[in-house]
């Protein structure tokens, strides 16, 4: 009795020490970079650039209809800009407010490829100051036109200020970087191979669904960019299984109205996407839920 008495305190204590242990440490999950179970296979990521101003009036009506947040980048430069239909810092404070995520897209939207070393530092580091001085602590942030990837100066530069970049092209983002085999023989999301050269993928290279590029290949034929819409956001079942992400697609847009621009996607169609996200039960996280273990080199969801 007395052994099956003492075998018993152990026990209460060990439990005891583990649940404390799971309340003030990292998960295991987080430990080995492998994702929490979510309770679903369904995940997506939604992204806005450019500072417009019907980002405000036009999708976030529509987004709060449903609960759902978003990253939105900012262009410090282009804030106010009435003749270019652009947001304002009360807009913009509205929405970090309600929950939106809120990061950095430079000061004025050059192309960093061609600027000198000063002009590089202005816009990278400057615009995270200008979102501070505005009580935002920006975070990740995003190259102008997504092709500054394999630029080596650009992405040290922007690994100085920032945890991850929104950089490149892809139908989805693989949290281990692991998926690009066409293009990649990475295993992870280390920014560097050991030969020095930058991976495809990586915290500063994440991959984002070009919607707009969609827009206009597909002529703004709204049934056609519905059914690949559908198509991008469920390819992630073919490696989500079981609660545990593996995969997300991140869908980017720009300005949300019907004017058929390079930079459009009507109304109606964004409203009947986020229907449908909805409707099918997908999370919708932001940016901001992602981190990066540096011990796993995986991305991983917060």
């Amino acid at each position: 009795m007395k052994n099956l008495s003492s075998f018993f305190i152990i026990a209460v204590i060990t439990s005891a020490l583990i649940l404390i242990g799971l309340a003030v440490s990292p998960s295991i999950n987080m430990i080995y970079g492998q994702q929490p179970s979510l309770n679903t296979s369904k995940i997506a990521m939604l992204t806005f650039g450019d500072t417009v101003k019907n980002q405000y009036t036009i999708a976030k009506p529509i987004l709060d209809k449903y609960g759902f947040k978003a990253s939105i980048f900012i262009t410090c430069n282009w804030v106010g800009l009435e003749n270019e239909n652009r947001m304002t810092w009360q807009d913009i404070s509205a929405l970090q407010n309600d929950g939106q995520d809120i990061e950095s897209k430079t000061m004025t939207h050059r192309d960093l490829s061609k600027l000198s070393s000063t002009d590089l530092n202005f816009e990278v580091s400057q615009s995270k100051k200008c979102l501070s001085d505005h009580g935002i602590n920006a975070t990740i942030f995003a190259t102008p036109h997504g092709d500054e990837w394999n630029n080596v100066t650009i992405i040290n530069e922007i690994s100085k200020y920032y945890e991850l970049a929104d950089n490149g092209f892809g139908s989805i983002m693989f949290l281990h970087c692991d998926g690009y085999k066409k293009k990649s023989s990475q295993t992870d999301c280390r920014t560097y191979f050991d030969n020095g050269t930058l991976t495809f993928a990586n915290r500063y290279s994440i991959r984002e669904w070009s919607h707009n590029t969609e827009d206009k290949d597909l002529s703004f034929n709204d049934s056609k960019i519905f059914e690949k819409f559908v198509q991008i956001v469920n390819n992630q079942m073919n490696y989500n299984k079981n609660g545990v992400i593996t995969a997300v697609p991140i869908i980017a847009y720009h300005s949300i109205d019907n004017n058929k621009t390079r930079s459009s996607t009507d109304i109606n169609l964004f409203a009947e996407e986020m229907k449908y996200l909805h409707d099918n039960g997908f999370k919708i996280i932001t940016m901001s839920d992602l981190g990066y273990n540096e011990n796993t080199k995986y991305l991983y969801i917060k």
